[in-house]
């Protein structure tokens, strides 16, 4: 196991070498592809883990999303994509006598994938609890497939 971890970190490092050839040093704001279709979208974004499952009337997609308020999720949908992203800042200062106590947190969240089939996004329904994200998105019916006579 100890070879594999060596090797995951000399690959790590030559891609960090290649990033920065191509785009500079770190704490430049660099666009990384995200999706399947490569959108470029800031680096700093964070992935949220994503479960998809279709059954035979819907698909439902669950998106771990912690420390969010459902304010700051964006859903993007459309027939056969899902695309969620998410924007927040916090920032808490305390004072007391002789201190000042402040902290900044701040974070995003992106993600867009397609979907295995194709869903209505008029009919579909999205619940945020505990950190949770659940899109439930109502399959559309497959038609069924028409001879066309050529006149």
């Amino acid at each position: 196991m100890t070879d594999a971890w060596n090797d995951f970190r000399r690959f790590e490092e030559m891609m960090n070498r290649m990033f920065e050839e191509v785009w500079g040093r770190p704490g430049r704001r660099l666009l990384l592809p995200s999706g399947e279709r490569g959108e470029l979208v800031p680096a700093e974004h964070r992935q949220p883990s994503i479960d998809v499952v279709e059954t035979e009337k819907e698909v439902v997609a669950t998106a771990e999303m912690p420390g969010l308020e459902k304010a700051d999720i964006k859903i993007n949908l459309t027939e056969d994509r899902l695309e969620i992203s998410a924007e927040t800042k916090h920032e808490e200062k305390k004072e007391e006598k002789g201190y000042v106590y402040r902290e900044r947190r701040s974070g995003s969240y992106y993600r867009a994938i397609s979907l295995p089939s194709m869903v209505d996004p008029d009919n579909s329904k999205a619940t945020y609890n505990n950190g949770i994200l659940e899109i439930k998105m109502p399959k559309t019916e497959i038609k069924k497939k028409k001879p066309l006579k050529i006149e």
